[in-house]
Formats: structure tokens, sequence, C-alpha cells
């Protein structure tokens, strides 16, 4: 980082770079808008010369596009009629005029879009067939008939295997390759039609037994596509393991990031949020658990194909969609960066429309979920004392810390500045904070130019009191403030080659109190916790009053005493691609390419000073005074600067062909990246280099396969082990679509699915070098005669005489040249269910991983060695489970309602890690998950001196054997009389959940619509930390929680039969044994939360075209609403998971209001 004395402070000009972008976004927004206009006046000005004889109408029209700008559209029974020859002569006429006689003497209609003539024909001059009356009624009269009939799409052509099913039975057939189907059915049933990639029909037979039913194309489902890696794909012909979530669900979640959205949402990823603080809450994801012992675990995040850190930064309402890719056949084209699994966020891009401008504006309020509560003053000194004399039970001395006249005063609050009694949550935060967001946008365009331009505004405010009386200088609560601009454009050049430009800037802007050099809050939090309501009264008169010297914190003065900070980051990114169709070489054959560079700068200014604090003492009169304790310096000043450069380039080759009912595809591609990031290992730019290869085949949306590699190199490692192969592949097959499946409504589609592939990853710990010596030391070297051996350099001589350490310099730890990158083989089977009349979709997927190459310490080399080994390729683990997905969608009358939920199951077990064999085979960790837990198992309490005396009980190796009633039981597992490591097993589920699961629902009835999100997790525990801030009574005489003296136990409650939860009460530091890490520490942290709740009414539009707008939605929601769970009050089940001290920004919740407009 680069620092500056306050001296000679240099100037960080940050406007330049959005001004900079600003002015690019906006001329291209420009330029797109008066191309558009243009487009329109295509037929205007342009005059045909033309001379037929006895020729086709589509001859002429051929010769039309070869004279002009004009291309030729034929719809529907057109292509009946555009064989008919006419004459033709014309001078100097428009397009209009040209039109008006081609179609003179035929049934022929034309429509003129921008450069694009659609010619369609009249149905109105159709003549209908007859219907046969009189058969049709001797039919009718019989018990069944016999229904036959054509089925045709809209351009007349026969449809081959399309379902015909009588309702609410399995009766059905399919069409022949002529279209045709005969049926025997029941009189007056229903037949419900439907076939792949075309809208479903339901065709009442009553009265009538020959159809001709014409299917409309389903153009959602035909060209509905998902997202994968190095390009798009039709999601009915994915055979990989992959899910996607909209923005429209993302948008329902008031809260500050993409993560935090996607909670609860999409299965098979598990997204926690232990820290809350503005602009410092992003969530900890992972796809399906967790696979690996080293290193990260975190997923590849793409946006629109880039990699990126700042994802959780952008607008939800730049975004289109957000996909999660899986298994291997998905992720093996990234190689070695997509063993965790790839997110890919996907921005909106233009449409061929008139411009659409959308406004949305939302304000929130913040308050915490569940803030701990901590015992006041007077419970404090009664139950301390209290503590203190079961203590004097082993001690024999009682000596009790508060006095009665200091334990009254505590009771009565009748000196609120010598014994205070001070809420320290109540004191340093507020009850509530503000969070707003506004956004704009545009999205039209025409064929030739398509634009999406956005700018939004998002800021939320801490919950941190700013304390105004306090003449301090600066606002010492969080605000964060974020900006974003995007301009997504498409530029259609000419039929055949198109460019697209993408801009991008996040601005973000955050101050507050300093704590430490990332400014974050840890420390103010933790002080606020672990400040006991008697160490100071607070603020009075305008100070900061202290009234106890000892170590009893004032968080006031934490706060503030450290000064401010100001940071600002600024992400600009700019992407430039292109698409050239090679149709002259050979029809499907695509060119595409795309250059791209991220900017990162991010400046930090630090404002430090003391302030002055008081302490308030009692002199003779007995009044009190308050002495000044420290002298306010000025503010000194410290800034810092870091910029970061990331570069991608891309080329590829797509190839698409369909011949008869077999389609082929295949994608060979390029790509390479280069990271220049000053926090890198010796600040040395990091690269990638990557070839990929991928090839589909669709035999009818019968029978799919593809095959996905990926060759990549990576700096990581040493030359010679940087470049991997690796392959996938993936097979689905659609029995539904098979002649043999009973056609029927109840199960009418079904797929298989399954892969296998090999992904690797290179994260390896944060650590570039491994593969070279990290470090050496160098020794002066001194002389110790009669001494032994010290460390540090190399001893020569006679020990006692000539014996002597001699300066040198070696080798602190090893490099190993054979590293390489962690490889997981991958399999995946999956099934699609379509059910119930269509109304439900379900999806189910079994997954088995083998992680190998992990890196590993070694455990098993003896000491001797002398050296600190290389690390090494040798662990193992596996990870399992299943998961699955579920919607159903259904409607009465005018009310629409929908069904959505998510389930994932994930557990992992090492394999191998070179761990060195215990004496008990129950204390190895090799064969339990990664985040097992392992302790004692505690068996209750010793309520009696009986049972403590029992001379068969067996003794605790820890604190000479201090043992009492109240105190903690714990099983003696190998039965030596002695309760020490050795009887420590495994215990509880993981400390990561192993379960997750989300469910949705929602609806809407003439306007008014609602969604709610229930998510939660289990099969997962999580440590109560025996400190202060959990569990631990009096830890150094800080804080305690409110609940500890009522589940703590007490000779009274055991002979009551009370349910006791935790050990008696101590203040005795040097007793330890109840605190250790066993069953009655770990806690089952299942919960159920109510995530998001959203209320909603969208105006009638006929009102609102009067005033010039085309839809206007209000709505309220909120997040975070309410948890159940089996936990301790004040103790979230998210934030456990990391299992820090409680120090964490508390979780919040949001209610929100918000307004959605469309011009």
């Amino acid at each position: 980082m680069n620092k500056y004395p306050i001296e000679g402070e240099k100037p960080v000009n940050k406007s330049k770079h959005v001004l900079k972008i600003i002015r690019i976004t906006l001329f291209l927004l420009l330029f797109g808008i008066l191309l558009s206009q243009a487009a329109g006046s295509y037929y205007k000005g342009t005059e045909l010369k033309l001379q037929f004889k006895s020729t086709s109408i589509k001859e002429i029209c051929e010769e039309i596009e070869k004279k002009s700008n004009f291309r030729f559209i034929y719809a529907g029974n057109a292509k009946k009629i555009i064989n008919k020859k006419i004459d033709l002569a014309v001078n100097s006429q428009d397009i209009n005029e040209v039109l008006d006689i081609i179609i003179s003497d035929t049934d022929l209609k034309y429509r003129i879009l921008d450069n694009q003539v659609v010619l369609y024909r009249d149905e109105t001059k159709i003549i209908p067939k007859e219907i046969d009356e009189v058969a049709s009624e001797l039919i009718i009269q019989q018990q069944k008939k016999q229904i036959t009939g054509k089925i045709i799409d809209e351009n007349g052509d026969p449809i081959i295997g399309a379902n015909i099913v009588e309702k609410s039975t399995t009766n059905g057939t399919v069409t022949d390759v002529d279209g045709n189907f005969s049926l025997t059915v029941e009189n007056d049933v229903v037949l419900h039609i439907s076939y792949i990639g075309y809208l479903a029909q339901d065709i009442n037979t009553a009265g009538k037994t020959s159809f001709n039913i014409v299917l409309q194309e389903d153009t959602q489902a035909l060209e509905e596509v998902v997202v994968i890696g190095y390009g798009v794909q039709k999601k009915a012909t994915v055979t990989g393991a992959i899910s996607s979530v909209g923005s429209d669900d993302l948008i329902q979640a008031p809260v500050s990031n993409v993560s935090k959205a996607l909670v609860g949402r999409v299965s098979g990823l598990i997204a926690n949020q232990y820290d809350s603080e503005p602009g410092k809450e992003a969530a900890t994801l992972r796809i399906r658990g967790r696979g690996t012992f080293s290193g990260s675990a975190n997923p590849l995040v793409l946006v629109d194909g880039i990699e990126s850190s700042n994802f959780n930064n952008i607008d939800f309402n730049e975004i289109q969609d957000v996909t999660v890719l899986k298994d291997a056949s998905a992720t093996a084209v990234y190689g070695v960066r997509g063993a965790n699994g790839v997110i890919i966020i996907t921005t909106k891009r233009g449409s061929e429309s008139k411009p659409v401008i959308g406004i949305s504006s939302n304000v929130g309020m913040l308050t915490f979920t569940d803030l701990r509560k901590n015992l006041r003053s007077y419970d404090y000194a009664v139950y301390y004392n209290e503590a203190r004399k079961m203590d004097s039970f082993v001690s024999g001395v009682y000596n009790p810390r508060f006095t009665d006249e200091a334990i009254e005063h505590f009771r009565l609050g009748d000196e609120p500045i010598m014994f205070p009694d001070t809420d320290w949550f109540s004191v340093m935060m507020k009850p509530t904070s503000m969070q707003t967001q506004q956004n704009i946008n545009i999205r039209g365009g025409t064929s030739l130019v398509k634009y999406f331009v956005s700018g939004g505004y998002f800021s939320q405010e801490g919950l941190f009191n700013s304390f105004p009386t306090l003449d301090i200088g600066f606002n010492p609560n969080i605000n964060f403030r974020r900006f974003n601009i995007r301009g997504n454009f498409d530029f259609n050049i000419s039929d055949a080659f198109s460019v697209n430009v993408d801009l991008s800037s996040i601005m973000t802007n955050k101050s507050g109190a300093k704590d430490g050099s990332d400014g974050g809050t840890r420390n103010i939090i933790g002080m606020t916790f672990y400040a006991p309501p008697f160490s100071s009264p607070g603020v009075v008169d305008g100070k900061i009053v202290d009234t106890h010297k000892a170590y009893t914190p004032n968080p006031i003065y934490d706060y503030l005493n450290s000064g401010y900070y100001k940071s600002f980051g600024n992400d600009l990114a700019i992407s430039v691609g292109f698409n050239y169709k090679l149709d002259f070489i050979t029809e499907g054959l695509r060119l595409h390419g795309k250059f791209s560079h991220w900017n990162m700068m991010t400046n930090q200014k630090r404002y430090s000073r003391s302030i002055q604090t008081y302490q308030a003492t009692r002199i003779n009169d007995n009044s009190i005074i308050y002495v000044p304790q420290s002298t306010v310096n000025p503010f000194s000043f410290w800034e810092g600067s870091d910029k970061s450069r990331d570069n991608n380039l891309e080329v590829g080759l797509n190839y698409d062909k369909s011949i008869g009912y077999h389609t082929f595809g295949g994608l060979l591609l390029y790509h390479q990246k280069k990271l220049y990031d000053p926090h890198l290992a010796y600040v040395i730019p990091n690269g990638y280099q990557d070839l990929v290869s991928r090839i589909t085949y669709n035999y009818r949306m019968r029978y799919m396969a593809e095959f996905n590699v990926g060759y990549t190199g990576t700096e990581n490692f040493a030359i010679g082990k940087r470049f991997g192969l690796f392959p996938a592949f993936s097979l689905s097959w659609v029995p539904s679509e098979e002649s043999f499946y009973p056609k029927n409504d109840i199960v009418s589609y079904i797929k298989i699915r399954g892969s296998y592939g090999e992904v690797g990853k290179d994260n390896i710990g944060g650590n570039r070098f491994l593969y070279i010596p990290s470090s050496y030391i160098y020794s002066s070297g001194a002389v110790y005669y009669g001494a032994p051996a010290r460390s540090g350099g190399f001893y020569f001589g006679e020990y006692g005489s000539t014996f002597q350490n001699y300066e040198s310099s070696y080798e602190n730890t090893l490099g190993n040249p054979n590293l390489t990158w962690e490889r997981a083989k991958k399999t995946n089977i999956g099934v699609d269910l379509v059910t119930l009349n269509d109304k439900v979709k379900l999806t189910l997927d079994y997954f088995d991983e083998r992680r190998d190459n992990i890196l590993t310490t070694p455990q098993t080399t003896p000491q001797i060695v002398g050296i600190t080994l290389p690390v090494v390729n040798w662990g193992k683990v596996k990870n399992s489970g299943y998961e699955g997905e579920i919607t159903y969608n259904d409607n009465i009358n005018n009310f629409n309602y929908w069904l959505k939920g998510n389930y994932s199951y994930a557990h992992n077990v090492i394999l191998f890690q070179d761990e060195v064999n215990r004496e008990y085979p129950h204390m190895m960790r090799t064969g339990h998950s990664i985040d097992q837990p392992f302790g004692y198992i505690a068996e209750g309490f010793y309520n009696t001196w009986e049972e403590v005396n029992l001379p068969n009980r067996p003794a605790m190796q820890s604190q000479n054997n201090y043992v009492m009633p109240g105190d903690t039981r714990y099983k003696d597992i190998n039965g030596d009389g002695i309760i020490d490591q050795k009887d420590q097993v495994p215990i509880g589920y993981p400390t990561f959940p192993e379960i997750t699961y989300g469910i949705s629902l929602g609806g809407s009835f003439k306007g008014i619509d609602f969604s709610i999100l229930f998510q939660g997790a289990t099969n997962y525990s999580r440590w109560y930390v025996a400190s202060n801030s959990h569990i631990r009574p009096y830890d150094n005489g800080l804080s305690t929680l409110a609940f500890i003296p009522e589940y703590s136990w007490s000779q009274e409650k055991y002979l009551n039969g009370e349910d006791i939860k935790l050990p008696r009460l101590t203040a005795d530091m040097s007793q330890f044994n109840n605190y250790n890490g066993s069953t009655f520490l770990l806690a089952d942290a299942s919960y159920l939360r109510l995530k998001n709740a959203e209320i909603g009414y969208t105006f009638d539009s006929n009102l609102l075209k009067r005033i010039g707008i085309s839809n206007c939605r209000i709505y309220i929601n909120g997040n975070n609403l309410y948890t159940w769970m089996g936990l301790f009050p004040g103790i979230d089940p998210e934030q456990g998971l990391i299992g820090g001290d409680g120090s964490y920004y508390p979780m919040t919740r949001t209610f929100n209001t918000g307004i959605n407009l469309q011009f």
C-alpha cells in the first residue's frame, strides 16, 4: 500500500473514473436510440424498379431482397400461395405499392416491421370443412366412440409423436408420421393434447368425433435457455445438474447483496451469514457442502462469464438470473477452478421493443433480531457472591466481591454514578436505522441495436448510537453507500456480424468509528458484550465517566477513542465481444470472442486521536467530582490505496447443425486470464490459460449426450505441473417420448440424467509458491559453554568445553516441486418429472464426489528429521448426498398460486490425512466429517458430596481434580479412571449443516400478490463458546448472560427435580473442568427461519395508461422476521457456524416498503 503523511496528503481524483464511464454509457445509449429511430425509416424513400413475366411470388420477393435491405418472412399457410406465378411491372414505386400489386389476386396480406416484410394468409377466406352431423350423432349415442384426428403445427406440418390422453385416465395414444391419431374413448370426455415445445390443449369431444388440431409453439419452453460454462443451452436439452433463480425472486428479498438473497432459494447451495455489519454482511456460499479440508471451499463466481470478487455489490435490478453449476459435466470447462462448483450471474440486456423505463424505490427500517441480555448490576452482584460461596467449598475461603452496601445501592438505584446499572446494549445501540434503494433503468432496441442502461443507489446505516452530546468532531456510526452504473449494448452490424459492449461501475463509500485496520466493528461489539453493568454510568453531563479502574472496559471509550475512517472503492469493468456467423463456410458455424478489463481501486483514510475520559471520585463532603484521566490529542492522519486489475480474453468457435431428427453442437474455445493484485504473494501477477471443448448430441429431444473437457494451466505450481486435463460426459434419456410409454396426464414427462467427470482446485491454502522453500532462517550464533543446545544456529565442539553455536542460515520449510491441484471425481444421477397435468415439476439428484490430492502436512514423520516437511498432495475426502426441487402451480378462478421447495443433504468423510495412529480408535479424526466435533460425553452433574467422594469416581486430569456438587460429570470412555483427551469421542453433528432446505409459496388475485419464504437447516451442531459472550459466567469479572443463573445447577433445583441445563455458578477462573468441550457445550443448532414475506398490489393497467404509466406496483416486505430454534436466547444459529467469540455484528431484521413503475 502507498502511505502518505498528513503534510503531503496525496489527492485521489475519485470523480474522473465515474465521469468517464458515465460519458461512455450516455454516448452509447444516445447512439443506440438514434440508430433505433433510424431503423424505423427503412421503407421510406426506397423506390423499386421491377419487371417480371410469369414469375412466382417467392422469386419476386427474393429479387427485392437483392435490390434492397428488405427481408421476407412467410408465416403459416402463406407458403402454399407464394409459388403462384404472376406478372409484375413497376417503375420507381415504393415497397407498399409493390406489395399491393403482388398480393392483389391472392388471399395474402403483409406487414412491414422495420426492414422485415411478413407475408401471411387471410384466414377469413379459407372455407372450413363441413362436419358430417348425421354420422356424429350416431356415434355419440353409443357407449364408446372412436375419435380420429390430425395434429399439425402453425405451418400446417404434421406433429409426429404428439400425446393424446383421455383426461384422468391412462387411455392414450400418439400421432403417426402424418400427424394422424385414432382413440376409443367414453362419451363426452376431454382429451389432453401435448408435445414438447408446444402449448398443451384440452379438447372437449362432446358431439364430435373428428378433429383437426393446431398446436401453437410454446415459445417460452422452446427458447428458455440456461447459462452454462462459456455459453447457453436450451433448458430442455440440459444433461447436467444445474439450478437457477430469476431476478423476480431476488428482488423480493429486502437485503443488501446477492449472496443473502440466494438463501433458501436453490437446492445444493448453502448460504450462511455470520456478520450483519453494513458493507460486510455477505454470506458464505457452499455448493453441495464441503469437499475439502484444505484451502478455500468457495465456489467460482462469474458475472457475464468473467470471474468477480465483488459480485455481492451488484444491483439486483441489473440481474437477469443466477445459475448454479453443480456437477462435473457443468463445471469441467473451468478446469482447476471448477471443483467447488460455479455460480454464474447474468445481467439484463436490451430487447427489440420500444424503450421501457423502469423505476424502483424503497425505504426500509433495520432492527436487531435478538440482542443478548446481560445480568443487571443487582443480579450480577448477588449471583457473583453466590458463585464465590460455592467456590469456597473447595478453597475453604469465602471472600465476597460485592459488599451488602453495594448490593443495596444496586437494588435501589439511588447512586447511579458510583453504583451504576448500565444496559450497555441500549447505550451503545439504537433501536432502528434506515436503508434505502433507488434504481432507474431503460431497456429497448431494434433489430440493429439493443440496449439496457441502469443506475442505482443503495444506502444503509449502522445501529450504533452517535452520542451527539459529546463533542468528538465526527459521526462514529457506520454509514455505507453504494452507486451502481451499468450499460449493456448489442449492435447488429450485419446479418452475420454483431458486437456487444458492456460497461459497469460499482462505487462504495463507508465511514464510521475506526476499529482495527479494516474498519470493522468486532472489537466494539465485543466490548459491548463484555462490559459489566457497573463499570461506568456512561455519559454524564457531556463527559465519558468511569467508576472502576480494574479491568472493566468502557465501551463508549473503546468506540470513540480510535477515531474514524473513510473508505472508497471503485470497481470498473468493460467488456467487448463479437459474434460472426460463418454460414458461408458451413451453416451453423459461429466465431465469437470477448475481451474484458476489470479495474478495482480502493482508498482508505484513517483519522486517529485520543479522547477525554473522567474518573468519578467521591470527596470529603460526599459530593462527586470528575477527574480527567487522559489528554486529548489532535487528529493524526493515514491514507493508503490499492489498485488491482484483471484482464480476460476468450475466442471460440461454435457449431450447431440439425439433420433430420439429429441435432449436433460443438464448442472449441481458448481463454486466458491475468490478475494483477498488490496482495498477491511477492506482488507477482497470477495467470491462467484454458482450452475448452464441448460436443453435444440430441435425437428428437429423446436421447441426449454431452462431452466437456477443459485443458487448464495455472501458475500456482511449478513448471511441468501446471497443465491438466479435466474431462466429463453426461447422458440423458426421456422415456416419456418413447412409443411404448403409456400416455397419461399423471406423469407426462420423465427425463433421466447421468454424468461423470473430473474437475480441479488450485486454491491451495492461499500460498502460490509452496513448490519452493517458503522461508530461510539466519542466526548470528552464540557461545554457550556447558549449556543445552539452543535453536537458531549449528553447534560444534565438545559439550562442556568447546561447545559453540555458530552463525548459520538454513531452510525453515522445504518446498515441494511435485505439488499439483486437488482433483475431484464427481458422479451425478438425476431425474426430472412433470406430473399432475403439468402442474408439478420435480427434480431429484444424487451425487458422489471423491476428492484426492488434497494438500496435507505430513504427520507421521519423526521429529528427528529436524525440519518442517513440505506439504504434499495426500489428502482424500468423500462427499455425497442428494437434493431435490419441486414447484407446483395452479389457479382457482382468478386466484393463481404456487408452491416451491428445495432440499439438500451433503455428508463428507475424511478418507486420508496422514494422521498419526492414536491409542484408541475413537480418537481418530480420519473416517469422520471435516467439521466433526470431538469432546467428552457429559452424563449430567455431581449432585451430592457422596457422589463426588465415591472411591471409583474418575479423576479429572486437569485443575488438580477439583470437583464439587454442581460440576459436570464426564464419561470415562476407556475405563482407565482418568478423564483426559483419551476420553474424547465424536459428538453431535458437524459444525457446518448437512441438511438445508427452503419452502416458498405465493399467489395473486386481481392485482394483489403475496409471497413467503421459509429457510432452515438441520443435522448440524454449534459450540457454546466457554466465555462471557456465551455461557461461562463471570469470565475475568466481565459480563454474564441473563439466563445463566436461571439454567445453572443449585442444590435447591436438584432437590426440587427442576430441569438443569448448566453447571453450578463459579467465579474462579482456575476451575475450567465444567467448560471442557463436551456434549453439554455442544448444541443442536437446527432452525427454521421466516426469511422473507411480501405483499403487493399492482394497479389496473387501463387506468395507468391514461397517465402514461404501463405498470405500477406497491409493496411491503420483511427479512429475517422470525426464527424457531432450540438455542439459548440471544444466540443466532447462523452466526454460530463460524464458532467465534460472539462479537460479530448481530443479525438484523428489515422492514421495507417500495414502489415499482414502468413507462
